[in-house]
C-alpha cells in the first residue's frame, strides 16, 4: 500500500467556461498513469500543495468530498489487489477505478455534451428548433439546481423523484406555464437521463416515482362548411389570395407547414393513370408519405406555381414565414365570417383535413396513411372532431337501418317482450 500514491492536478485544457479538468495521478514503484475524474474548477480556485478547491461554497464543498471520495476508493482497490496476491501496477488500479469514475459525472455538464452531439446531427436528425428546445430544456434545469441546491451543478446521481416533484413545482409557479409545457420539459430533460442510464453513467432511472402524463386538448379545425366559405371568398388583395391557396393546399393534402416549405418539384410524381402525386418524407418523423392530390389541391397548386409569388430557387411552393401566416390566415378567416377565426393556427389545416374526411366518410386508416401518423391512436385523436350534425346523421341512418328489418306497429302501444320477438325475428 506504501508504494503507491494519489495526487491531483489541473490539465490545461480548458472548457468554453474557462474551467480546467482535475485530473487524478496514480503512481507506483517509479510507473505512473492518469485519468480524468469528470470534475473541473478554475485555475484561481485549486490549490495544488493540497490537492483541493479553494472555498466554502456548497460547489468548492462537493468537489473537495468526491476527491476524497475517489482517494478512499483508490486505496481499497489496492488493498484488494494485494490480498489477491495477483500482480498490478497503476494501469490495472485505473482499470478497477474507471467504471466507478464514469458514474461521478455532473449533470449540466453531460448535458452539454448532449446539445454537442446533438447540434452536430443538425439536419440530418434533428432541425435547428429542436435543438434549441432542448438547449432552453437545459438553461431551466441549470437555472433550477441553482435555485435548488445553491450550487452550479450537481451529479447524476444526485438526481432523485423529489428533485422532479420540485421542478415540476417551480415551473409552474415560476414560468406560470401550463401543465403540457410542464410534460414537454420532462420529456426532453428525461430523454437525456435515460440515454445516460444506458450508457452506464447512471445505475438506474432516478424518477420512477415521479409521474405526468400530457392533457389531451383538441385542437382546432375548420368544418366542412367553413371550407367551403374559404373557397367562395373573393380576395383582392394579393398577399392574402395567396396566403388563402397556400392554406387551402395544406387542407387538401394534410401537409404541416414544415412539409410543405421544403417541397421541391422533384416531390411531385404522375402516376400511369395520369394522377399527380406529392412522394416526400415528413421533417418531423422522417416517414415516407404519398397523397394523390385532388382537384381542389391542383386548383390551389397551379395558382401558387403560375401567379406572381416569389418562389425561392429550388422550392415548389412560395412559402412565408409561419408567423406571417398565422397573422394573416385570422384575417381570411374573420373576412370569411369564420367562427372563432382568432383561434386558427396554420396547423388547423392539417386538423381541417381530417374534418372534411370524415365528412366524405374516409375510414380511419386512410386518414393514418394521408397524415402519415405512426401510430393509430394519434390519428384517432385528429379523428374525434365530431360535430353535432355528424352525430344526428349517424343516428337517423342507424334509425333507417334499424326500421328496414323491425316493422314496429304503429296502432296502439307495444310491450316489451313483443319487441325483443321482433328483433328476434329480424336476425333469424
Amino acid at each position: 500500500m506504501s508504494n503507491v500514491k494519489f495526487n491531483y492536478f489541473l490539465k490545461n485544457n480548458p472548457n468554453n467556461k474557462r474551467e480546467l479538468p482535475i485530473v487524478m495521478t496514480i503512481i507506483m514503484s517509479g510507473e505512473r498513469t492518469q485519468m480524468f475524474t469528470g470534475l473541473w474548477t478554475v485555475k484561481s480556485k485549486w490549490n495544488q500543495k493540497y490537492s483541493k478547491v479553494i472555498g466554502t461554497d456548497p460547489d468548492s464543498k462537493s468537489i473537495n468530498d468526491t476527491l476524497l471520495s475517489f482517494i478512499s476508493r483508490g486505496r481499497r482497490v489496492v488493498n484488494e489487489l494485494v490480498v489477491s496476491g495477483k500482480p498490478f501496477n497503476p494501469n490495472t488500479v485505473k482499470d478497477k477505478l474507471k467504471n466507478g469514475f464514469s458514474k461521478n459525472l455532473k449533470t449540466i455538464e453531460s448535458y452539454n455534451l448532449f446539445l454537442e452531439k446533438m447540434e452536430k446531427k443538425i439536419p440530418t436528425k434533428y432541425t435547428r428548433s429542436t435543438y434549441v428546445k432542448y438547449l432552453n430544456t437545459k438553461l431551466r434545469v441549470e437555472e433550477f439546481i441553482k435555485h435548488y441546491t445553491k450550487r452550479n451543478d450537481i451529479f447524476l446521481y444526485e438526481l432523485d423523484s423529489e428533485f422532479m416533484e420540485n421542478f415540476d413545482l417551480w415551473l409552474r409557479d415560476k414560468y406560470k406555464v401550463a401543465h403540457n409545457t410542464v410534460y414537454k420539459t420532462y420529456q426532453r430533460f428525461t430523454r437525456f437521463i435515460r440515454l445516460e442510464v444506458s450508457n452506464g453513467n447512471l445505475d438506474r432511472y432516478p424518477f420512477s416515482n415521479y409521474s405526468i402524463k400530457m392533457i389531451q386538448k383538441q385542437g382546432h379545425y375548420l368544418s366542412f362548411e367553413d371550407i367551403e366559405k374559404l373557397e367562395n371568398l373573393n380576395v383582392d388583395l394579393p398577399r392574402l389570395y395567396h396566403v388563402k391557396h397556400l392554406f387551402l393546399f395544406s387542407v387538401y393534402t394534410g401537409l404541416a407547414y414544415a412539409d410543405m416549405n421544403k417541397l421541391s418539384k422533384n416531390d411531385l410524381y404522375t402516376d400511369d393513370e395520369g394522377m399527380m402525386w406529392i412522394k416526400t418524407t415528413r421533417q418531423k418523423s422522417k416517414s415516407r408519405v404519398s397523397i394523390p392530390l385532388i382537384s381542389n389541391a391542383l386548383k390551389s397548386l397551379n395558382i401558387l406555381t403560375n401567379g406572381d409569388f416569389q418562389i425561392q430557387k429550388g422550392k415548389l411552393l412560395p412559402m412565408k414565414s409561419n408567423v406571417r401566416l398565422n397573422y394573416e390566415i385570422k384575417q381570411i378567416c374573420s373576412m370569411s365570417r369564420i367562427k372563432d377565426y382568432e383561434k386558427v393556427t396554420w396547423h388547423s389545416a392539417r386538423r381541417s383535413t381530417s374534418s372534411i374526411m370524415m365528412k366524405a366518410g374516409i375510414p380511419l386508416q386512410i386518414l393514418q396513411k394521408v397524415l402519415s401518423h405512426k401510430s393509430l391512436s394519434t390519428s384517432l385523436m385528429y379523428y374525434t372532431h365530431v360535430e353535432d350534425s355528424h352525430v344526428k346523421e349517424g343516428m337517423k341512418l342507424l334509425d333507417e337501418k334499424l326500421n328496414q328489418r323491425v316493422e314496429i306497429p304503429k296502432d296502439g302501444p307495444i310491450d316489451l317482450n313483443t319487441l325483443q320477438n321482433l328483433l328476434k325475428n329480424s336476425l333469424n
